[in-house]
C-alpha cells in the first residue's frame, strides 16, 4: 500500500484520473482506492461528489 501512495504522490496526475474514472488502480480494492486518495486529498467532501 506505501507504494501505491508514494506513486501517487510523485503522479497526483493520477488521483484525478482515478477520479474521474479514466484510470484505476489494478488489484487494489475500492474502498482502498477511495481511503488512500481521501488521505493525500484531506477531505471527505470531495470523494463523495464524485463517487456517490
Amino acid at each position: 500500500m506505501q507504494e501505491i501512495v508514494n506513486f501517487l504522490l510523485d503522479n497526483p496526475e493520477v488521483i484525478e484520473k482515478v477520479m474521474n474514472g479514466q484510470a484505476s488502480l489494478l488489484g487494489v480494492e475500492l474502498d482502498d482506492v477511495l481511503s488512500v486518495i481521501e488521505g493525500i486529498l484531506g477531505t471527505g467532501k470531495l470523494m463523495n461528489f464524485y463517487w456517490h
